[in-house]
């Protein structure tokens, strides 16, 4: 009976370790920038069941992912905060730098800036501790890519080129690793913006039509939509807007899958900012209408994220301010308990005087007492 009863204890062990599938997993991955509602519907399933913590950690990740790429910052903080929660256990320091380099994209897709190179800095420091290999280039390369992007939002368009170029040549170096090539597609199309928005409209193309080609060799539709609309963008400051709406046409059959609210913005201005030089008012006005209709629903999902950020920022200072008021207690406790001891041990020492004095004091009374 004993027998049977611990087979049975290694069989259920063996259906929950199961529950995790690579493949499935490299499926969903594949997803992320093609198709991430297919992406979301197959990490959602391997999560139902999931008990093992690393494997939770690492379908979290993608989830997160997943929903960045749809814009959904909402959903991608909740498995962010999930993947933190999650985390406090891991010690393995590739484990770590992956869920930090999450948080960093989270951070800096929200506009936290701060939070986003404090998350940065963490990992760097683990990066340098791991030995050489693919994994610390790749992470470092993505390190000098969230922060070139820090910079590009904030209008320093030099120093982010920095480094960008800086991150392409460490993930150059890993080949196919880890998504590494559709990650190289993304820096490509924010070199692109950073001569667009340097007014250097050749360089601009440049980067924009490899960040395309690049995109494309890896099938990720998304992300080769985004630079033909970063194209298009380009040939519409330089008039030649018949270019530019047949690039925003592709743009928009790459995307169909993809429910990406920024793209489909970008996408809906470039159609009404071209017609407009067109002077095409029947499509000028439908798709301004698109355009302000997707801008809306883009800023309101940004600001129910951003204000669940605002909640958990708040927590979190909360809890450093309490941890700050618990170590002044402590030490307000050791201050007050070695003054009271100094303070005892003078008195002390000060009763002891007085009584020899007095006992001097007498002896010396008794002297005089007798030489008189």
């Amino acid at each position: 009976m004993k027998n049977i009863f611990f087979i049975l204890i290694f069989l259920c062990a063996g259906i929950v370790k199961s529950q995790y599938n690579e493949q499935l997993y490299k499926k969903a991955f594949s997803y992320v920038y093609e198709n991430p509602d297919n992406a979301e519907k197959l990490v959602l399933k391997m999560l139902r069941d999931e008990k093992d913590t690393d494997h939770m950690i690492k379908l979290y990740q993608l989830l997160s992912r997943v929903y960045m790429s749809k814009r959904d910052f909402d959903k991608s903080l909740d498995c962010i905060l999930k993947m933190k929660e999650l985390s406090k256990s891991i010690t393995d320091p590739e484990q770590k730098i992956k869920i930090l380099n999450s948080v960093a994209l989270q951070y800096q897709n929200m506009g936290l800036y701060s939070k986003t190179l404090e998350s940065l800095d963490e990992y760097y420091k683990i990066c340098q501790t791991l030995p050489a290999g693919k994994f610390k280039t790749l992470y470092l390369g993505l390190n000098s890519a969230v922060r070139g992007l820090v910079y590009k939002n904030q209008d320093n368009n030099e120093m982010a080129l920095e480094k960008f170029f800086e991150a392409l040549s460490y993930i150059n170096q890993v080949g196919d690793f880890e998504n590494s090539v559709a990650n190289s597609s993304v820096i490509l199309y924010n070199v692109g913006y950073c001569y667009f928005y340097l007014k250097r409209y050749n360089e601009a193309e440049k980067y924009f039509i490899k960040s395309a080609e690049v995109a494309k060799s890896v099938h990720a539709e998304s992300l080769e939509a985004f630079a033909y609309k970063g194209l298009s963008e380009n040939y519409t400051v330089l008039g030649q807007h018949q270019q530019a709406i047949q690039l925003l046409k592709k743009s928009v059959n790459l995307s169909k899958k993809v429910g990406d609210l920024v793209l489909s913005e970008g996408i809906y201005k470039g159609f009404a900012d071209n017609y407009l030089a067109l002077q095409d008012w029947n499509n000028y006005v439908l798709y301004n209408k698109l355009y302000n209709e997707t801008k809306f629903s883009r800023e309101q999902n940004e600001l129910a994220s951003l204000n669940k950020s605002i909640d958990v920022l708040n927590e979190e200072n909360n809890r450093k301010i309490e941890q700050q008021n618990r170590k002044l207690r402590i030490i307000s406790v050791i201050i007050t308990v070695f003054a009271s001891a100094i303070f005892f041990w003078f008195l002390r020492r000060f009763i002891l005087y007085k009584k020899r004095n007095g006992i001097l004091l007498k002896k010396l009374n008794q002297i005089n007492k007798i030489t008189s």
